[in-house]
This record gives structure tokens, sequence and C-alpha cells, in this order.
């Protein structure tokens, strides 16, 4: 069934976009806790230098992130830096004005979905693809909406039956958000967005249930 155009938009620089990853067929994408750790390890090495990441949720069949584009000066900064022997051709192309900054980022994350397939398929004795493609991502039309696609994001599991509690769910962001360990995730700016931290949480309890009657705009 083709993805309809609404959910395939264009990355443009310094915007936010919700990127929606899902698996063919409803299959599962992880099968153990290793193979999210190493989905997650892999998602942290292809978006190194083209997208910060403010949150997440890995699903058994599909996992969505939030994430803001950097600039075209910055991503062209960061391939700069890197072995010219080791950059792929998409990455050269670039540098070189053959692609747009939107394919760019495209490509990169459509070569982390197939590496994280070769491992996955490898280790079950699965051929074929994993990942629905094209993957859905949609642009953040304002800080409402960002909000919005935050608590929607860390609450997916209560839409899919999978857990009575999204607070204490260990594959998403919302928990990383709160602590004080180190991170990737832009956790100042995520808590900015809601003011404070106990706003933060209190927004998350009170809205989670509501957001889920918007499904049709919110993915």
């Amino acid at each position: 069934m083709p993805v309809n155009e609404k959910y395939i938009q264009d990355f443009i620089e310094d915007e936010y976009i919700h990127i929606i990853c899902k698996s063919v067929s409803g299959s599962l994408l992880f099968k153990s806790d290793e193979n999210r750790i190493y989905f997650l390890k892999k998602y942290a090495a292809y978006t190194s230098g083209y997208l910060d990441t403010y949150s997440y949720i890995l699903l058994d069949n599909h996992s969505h992130f939030l994430v803001k584009c950097i600039n075209s000066d910055d991503l062209k900064s960061y391939l700069s830096t890197l072995n010219n022997g080791s950059l792929k051709s998409h990455q050269k192309k670039y540098l070189l004005g053959k692609i747009t900054y939107s394919e760019a980022v495209e490509f990169q994350m459509k070569d982390f979905f197939i590496a994280y397939a070769m491992a996955f398929n490898k280790e079950n004795n699965r051929s074929g693809s994993l990942f629905i493609n094209p993957f859905r991502r949609i642009r953040i039309n304002d800080d409402a909406h960002l909000q919005q696609i935050v608590i929607y994001i860390h609450a997916n599991v209560l839409k899919h039956n999978t857990r009575k509690k999204f607070e204490d769910y260990r594959w998403s962001s919302y928990l990383s958000i709160l602590s004080d360990k180190a991170t990737l995730l832009k956790r100042k700016e995520i808590i900015d967005f809601f003011e404070t931290r106990n706003n933060f949480i209190l927004q998350h309890r009170t809205q989670s249930q509501y957001f889920y009657n918007c499904e049709g705009q919110l993915e």
C-alpha cells in the first residue's frame, strides 16, 4: 500500500520533523533488547552530523523520532571533516551540490535502515526488506505541535496497548530526558519547550490520552 504523500515531506535545515519508520507487513523489528541497543547505536552513528534528536520510542514493529535538521553549512563542515575515501556517493554529491539537502538526509537515513536490516536479517536467517520504503516524515508546524509530538511519541505504548503506563517504558526517551545521566538527546531544549521539568511531567500525564484522539493529524 503506497504511503500518502502528506507523510513524505522534505527535510529542511533548522526545522523539526517527526520520523516514523515501520516494518514491512507489521513484522518484528526487534527480537531482543540487544537488537534495540544495536538499533539505537546505529541510529546515533548514522544521524551524527545530520540530525539532533529530541525524543524517540522503539516499539515492536515501528519507531518514532522527533529530530531537528542541522543547517546546511554545518552538515557540509561535518562531511568535510571525514576522510574523503570513506565518503559515500551521496555525501560526495551533496558536497558538490548535485543533490539537495533533503535528499542528503534521506539517503543517510536509508543507509541506517539498510545497515540495521542487514544485521537483523543475518542474525535471524532472514532475507528481504525490513522497513517500509519510503519512511514517513512530517514537519512540525509550531511550538504547540512540537509539544504534542513529544507527548505522542513517549505515550505511544498506550495507543498500542502494550503497557498501562508509559512513564517506566525503557525504550523511549522519556526517562532519559528526566535523568541526569549523559545523553545525546537535546534534553535541555526539550525541558525548555515545556518551561520546567515538573510541567514536562504534568503535561505528559494530563494530555497523553487526549492526543490519541487526534491520530489523523499526529501520525
